[in-house]
């Protein structure tokens, strides 16, 4: 079965002197590995193409067999200079693609998940987004994109609303670390309210404050170009990267660990 479809290239790696493997990211097809046969010689087919974090037009065939996918040509659409000429950006767009290679994204919300790498990619690119947040905040955001966004309205033990609303700002570009003993139950999925962690605050549970329940609340609304003006005080950062990680790591089952992610 044969298609042309957009794709941005996640990895690339060679296995004999002028053959290309290449880990491609499809917009209505998630994860494919295809083998661009005499591609580091070609200049015609593949012209730019077989690099990593390059998007283009791929043509994309199967062996004789069915066994593997072939690539039979390629067109060049952007190949983000701007970030390449930035090691430190580099480094951040290296940890956002590795998790989107270990969440393994089916074809249903692919179209999802290409959108919020390329639009995370070309705000890198103009702009500056902290090297503490851009990984928290995009892995975060992909996780709730594959329906996991957690409850942030109702106590996820009584029932009850977990905390007040009214007057919630959902722009927390500044937010200090708000102080209260709210929980967050990374096994549920949700806010645990002021009355149940006071009467019984489960070890599992992580403290929450109210402001990082309005900040997660603000990632789940927001864009990648909305990231550039957000600023966490360094408590609250902690906070939300514990409960990101644990939460990742308890329902998609992937944990960072020496550069990579593994699967738990």
């Amino acid at each position: 079965m044969e298609f042309t479809e957009k794709a941005l290239v996640l990895k690339v790696g060679r296995f004999r002197e002028a053959d290309i493997w290449l880990r491609l990211f499809f917009a209505g097809r998630g994860m494919v590995t295809a083998f661009a046969f005499g591609g580091s010689r070609s200049t015609r087919r593949f012209c730019g193409c077989l690099d990593q974090l390059v998007l283009g037009t791929f043509r994309v065939g199967s062996n004789r067999r069915g066994t593997y996918k072939v690539l039979e040509e390629g067109t060049l659409l952007h190949a983000f200079p701007g970030l390449r000429s930035d090691p430190r950006k580099l480094g951040l767009v290296a940890h956002c693609l590795k998790f989107v290679e270990a969440v393994q994204v089916g074809s249903q919300g692919a179209q999802a998940v290409f959108d919020l790498l390329l639009e995370t990619l070309g705000t890198l690119e103009k702009s500056e987004v902290g090297a503490e947040l851009l990984p928290l905040l995009f892995k975060a955001k992909l996780t709730f994109e594959q329906g996991l966004k957690p409850d942030l309205t109702l106590c996820v033990r009584c029932g009850r609303p977990a905390w007040d609303h009214a007057g919630a700002d959902h722009e927390p570009t500044q937010y200090a670390c708000a102080s209260s003993n709210l929980g967050f139950s990374v096994e549920r999925g949700g806010v645990v309210c002021t009355s149940c962690c006071d009467l019984s605050f489960d070890a599992q549970d992580e403290p929450f404050s109210i402001g990082a329940v309005r900040t997660l609340e603000w990632i789940g609304e927001s864009r990648p170009a909305d990231w550039p003006r957000l600023t966490l005080a360094p408590e609250m950062r902690r906070q939300l990267g514990r409960v990101v990680d644990r939460f990742v790591a308890y329902h998609l089952g992937l944990r960072w660990e020496n550069g990579m992610y593994r699967k738990i």
